[in-house]
């Protein structure tokens, strides 16, 4: 997807973030870490932030600048797709018919887990996040939380958030392999 300048046997995992436009998408990717780590591909449209986790293994975080495209997300193969970041503004009611839209199209294209980020937490006119949850729909692979993008901490929370959601799901996914295991009989 991205040229991060890595050795083509570093293997690349993506976080993908997306939201109504005015959402927080950038202020999102933009906290996670310093300003020399934050990228926008013009040509591409997208901004991405790349972790280099070891030798072997890159974590990018991307967003699409016009959160109405997903054509970037195409682009990756949905075996490198780690899960969503879904920026919702909890100030604009009338974004969220949308925001449900987007979820619509992460979820015909991988289900992953997704974490809803109930975004401008800090503004006096913000609904909680239980009800935006409550409006936009949740389901067992879907977290609402809190959040102010614009704030690194906040922003740590959403992305570790996701990362807690895709280690419970490969723990679930271990034990049901386990179960079909026994079911199977072993040799």
């Amino acid at each position: 997807m991205t040229d991060t300048g890595a050795e083509s046997d570093v293997q690349t995992l993506y976080v993908y973030v997306t939201g109504a436009d005015g959402a927080g998408k950038t202020s999102l990717v933009a906290s996670l870490g310093n300003e020399d780590d934050f990228f926008i591909d013009e040509e591409l449209a997208i901004e991405y932030r790349v972790y280099h986790v070891d030798i072997e293994l890159d974590l990018c975080v991307l967003a699409p600048v016009d959160g109405m495209r997903f054509d970037p997300l195409l682009e990756i193969d949905p075996r490198d797709l780690l899960g969503y970041i879904v920026m919702v503004d909890s100030t604009d009611v009338p974004s969220w018919e949308l925001t449900q839209k987007m979820i619509g199209t992460c979820r015909g294209y991988a289900l992953l887990p997704i974490i809803l980020a109930a975004n401008k937490q800090d503004l006096p006119n913000a609904i909680q996040p239980d009800r935006v949850g409550t409006a936009l729909g949740t389901d067992a692979m879907m977290r609402v939380l809190g959040s102010v993008a614009t704030q690194p901490a906040s922003a740590r929370e959403v992305f570790l958030q996701l990362l807690y959601a895709i280690e419970r799901e490969m723990e679930e996914l271990d034990n049901l392999i386990a179960r079909i295991e026994d079911l199977l009989g072993g040799d």
